[in-house]
């Protein structure tokens, strides 16, 4: 669980009371912040609820005793539940986590969340996109433990697309990430010079509370293309090189995100689009695959 996103969604729930706007919220409301990935077990899901900037503590949107489970579908036949319990952090906020890890979430099924919390349940559902496939380039490898093949980054969009296999001509929403893996003690190098230095000059400038530079993530809705020699629908990224702030070994992710999570990320006061039913925030999933590369001259 990354507690940077945990900080984002607190920004998200202040209020504000300034002269352009009044504050946003006079009563607590409730708060999922929760990813389901296609193939990998249930990850840990954040929640609390909203706080005041002005007198409350940060601690004071912790909910520790939230009755939470995850339920599966198929259709409108419940197949399985699991049981999510608490597990507090050191900053004094917790997270709601699977301790047996044993259910992977399939791309076939419906999941809905569902936390009491008091008299109030609030809860979600989401289905898991179908499964994409990234099509196989010399510039990029599957393998994280192997030494990563090359993309000169000029040639990069040109030589280089990403090309994404679907499974029909629907409309797909994409999520990119791009993750520099070197560490700020090697000093990445900038790709364009950054002021009047070659490399960040503190861990603030190389990785900020949203993960900027270092991790660049963009995403859209993409219409998939039939290819009519072999039948298949693809869709081509060939304008990803911007999000590439360094030179180095890097990590590319490609999902399929569900609805949920693209109405949460792109529309307007997104938490309230994320699906969540009496509060805010996201309930969603996601299905892809991570790439590997050295960013080259």
């Amino acid at each position: 669980m990354r507690i940077i996103t945990l900080l984002i969604i607190i920004a998200f729930f202040f209020g504000c009371d300034d002269f352009i706007s009044s504050q946003r919220y006079e009563d607590d409301y409730y708060i999922i912040t929760g990813l389901l990935y296609q193939g990998q077990p249930i990850q840990p899901i954040f929640i609390g609820k909203t706080i005041s900037p002005f007198d409350d503590d940060f601690t004071d949107m912790n909910i520790p005793d939230a009755e939470v489970i995850i339920k599966e579908f198929d259709g409108e036949t419940l197949l399985d539940s699991v049981q999510l319990v608490y597990f507090p952090l050191e900053q004094g906020i917790g997270i709601y986590i699977d301790p047996f890890q044993t259910k992977i979430i399939s791309s076939d099924y419906i999941y809905r969340i569902e936390a009491q919390i008091g008299d109030e349940l609030v809860f979600a559902e989401t289905e898991v996109p179908d499964s994409i496939y990234v099509l196989p380039n010399d510039a990029f490898t599957t393998d994280s433990t192997t030494v990563f093949p090359q993309l000169i980054y000029e040639t990069a969009d040109s030589e280089h697309p990403l090309v994404i296999q679907t499974t029909d001509d629907e409309v797909v929403n994409l999520m990119f990430k791009f993750y520099c893996l070197e560490e700020f003690e090697d000093e990445p190098q900038y790709i364009v010079t950054f002021g009047d230095h070659e490399t960040p000059e503190d861990e603030e400038e190389y990785e900020n509370m949203n993960g900027f530079p270092r991790r660049v993530d963009f995403y859209g809705s993409y219409l998939p293309v039939l290819n009519p020699d072999n039948g298949q629908y693809y869709v081509t990224e060939s304008a990803y090189s911007g999000a590439i702030v360094f030179y180095g070994d890097y990590e590319f992710s490609v999902y399929s995100i569900s609805q949920n999570y693209f109405n949460y990320l792109y529309m307007a006061d997104g938490y309230t689009h994320g699906g969540i039913q009496n509060g805010f925030g996201y309930f969603g999933a996601v299905s892809g695959t991570t790439l590997y590369t050295e960013v080259v001259e």
